[in-house]
């Protein structure tokens, strides 16, 4: 399967999910019977769904990442609510009642903030940190990396940095280290804060108020006061839009236009009503047309949701599927399958591998899908396959949604911070994955699945160049009952 635009068949409207309200939505959870062009069906509603389709797969992030910040931003339903412009701090390690079907880890705590340049820079400060990792990850709309700050990029040292849009001309005034530019407009920054103790957290607390987000004028006014402006895109629902997708797409790509390397792309969707400066109101459009966006706007769903559990394109052995080696860095050479399908579709946005290498097991060692209704799992790592990082490594349960799995311990990962886990007696290491509570001894070892199906994200950061080359052989995810 070829993992360029121009080799992609097809493409998908992802479920946005019962984490976000209703409003944030496009389309139901459960994706509707695809609809049948026919064979009479007008040559317009053929085009319309072939390059409907395509539109699907390039624009799918920034219709997701427009609903997401407008459940944390304007009308928050959640966990997180901020202004633009300003940090959010979960004080908290994710669990599973943070619906946002994004695959968040429990082994950090997480920070966000939407920041928005079009009126002027914004400087961001970090503290020094030697002891505890973290990174700040900078996310454009379309789900892709371009900066770090932190533990790996800049050696954990404070400072501070000048943040622009993708047209800022403007001079750096002293006193900064540095200008990072972003891509779009509009984007979001994503910190995250360890800890050795999920119990004690204070430190961690610290290390994400010494975080500082501020406007470049506020900045040189010494003013801290807080960011009020909350006013961003509607994502359109089937309430206001007969193509919500489609309008939505065409509000978040108006927003954040394309970079000029994809104007073949633009004057393509162009042709169907689709992209930046384009109505988000469809009832002129001819009805074939419409026809086509509509078969177009359903019909991928099933096909993303396959490509993200079988893991896209990429490296996999004994079930587990390895990231992308051009995670964060997708579009540079035009592969929106893997931005839109295992990107943004089973995440929100994926690392580069020098930061985190993952796997994801969606499959037993037998290649059958993962259930906990069906029994119970073991995975038992001999002692060279413990995965080596200078983190920190674990491996986390997700349920079908990619969400955290609610159990009664509390625990949704198990890893090389957990000093109550017990070796073998060869060194190695044994996880029992299953919904019912094991023997007492097994407890430590023990990571709770849900009753029903489910996934695995094996993850390590600050990975070693075995794992960063895919030649770590993962063990395998084990039926034995």
């Amino acid at each position: 399967m070829a993992r360029t635009f121009a080799g992609t068949a097809l493409a998908v409207l992802a479920v946005l999910g019962r984490g976000l309200p209703l409003s944030a939505q496009t389309i139901p959870a459960t994706a509707p019977a695809a609809v049948s062009a026919g064979p009479t069906a007008d040559w317009r509603e053929t085009y319309a769904y072939t390059v409907g389709m395509q539109a699907v797969i390039f624009g799918y992030p920034v219709v997701k990442n427009m609903a997401v910040r407008f459940s944390m931003v304007e009308k928050p339903n959640g966990l997180v609510d901020t202004p633009l412009n300003q940090w959010f701090h979960s004080r908290r390690a994710a669990d599973h009642t943070d619906r946002i079907h994004s695959s968040v880890t429990s082994d950090l705590l997480y920070s966000s903030a939407w920041y928005d340049l079009r009126k002027e820079p914004l400087v961001i400060t970090v503290p020094e940190s030697a002891a505890a990792y973290y990174s700040v990850q900078f996310m454009e709309m379309y789900s892709d990396i371009f900066a770090y700050l932190g533990t790996r990029a800049t050696g954990a040292k404070a400072g501070s940095y000048l943040l622009v849009g993708p047209d800022w001309s403007g001079e750096t005034p002293a006193g900064l280290l540095g200008v990072i530019r972003s891509p779009t407009p509009t984007g979001m920054l994503l910190l995250r804060t360890g800890f050795a103790d999920r119990t004690k957290l204070d430190g961690a607390h610290r290390l994400q108020d010494g975080n500082r987000l501020l406007t470049l004028s506020k900045w040189q006014a010494h003013d801290s006061s807080p960011e009020t402006a909350r006013d961003v895109l509607n994502p359109a629902t089937p309430a206001t839009s007969a193509l919500p997708f489609f309008a939505s797409l065409n509000r978040g790509m108006t927003e954040n236009p394309p970079p000029p390397r994809d104007a073949a792309l633009v004057a393509l969707f162009a042709s169907v009503g689709i992209g930046p400066g384009q109505s988000d109101d469809f009832s002129r459009t001819d009805p074939a047309t419409r026809r086509g966006l509509q078969r177009a706007m359903v019909d991928g769903l099933a096909f993303l949701r396959q490509v993200s559990a079988a893991g896209g394109d990429t490296k996999q052995i004994n079930g587990w599927a390895y990231g992308q080696l051009n995670w964060g860095r997708t579009a540079a050479r035009a592969d929106f399958l893997t931005r839109s399908a295992t990107q943004s579709f089973s995440g929100m946005q994926e690392h580069h591998i020098e930061e985190v290498v993952k796997l994801r097991a969606h499959r037993d060692g037998d290649g059958a899908l993962l259930d906990g209704a069906a029994g119970r799992y073991t995975i038992r790592f001999a002692p060279d396959q413990i995965p080596q990082a200078k983190a920190f490594w674990s491996v986390t349960v997700y349920n079908s949604d990619y969400d955290l799995v609610e159990n009664p311990l509390g625990r949704y990962s198990r890893g090389g911070m957990d000093s109550d886990m017990k070796r073998d007696r060869d060194g190695g290491l044994t996880l029992y994955l299953q919904a019912d509570a094991p023997d007492r001894k097994r407890v430590g070892n023990w990571l709770p699945i849900p009753r029903g199906a489910f996934n695995l994200f094996l993850r390590a950061y600050l990975p070693d160049e075995q794992l960063m080359r895919q030649d770590y052989v993962p063990p395998m995810v084990r039926k034995v009952s």
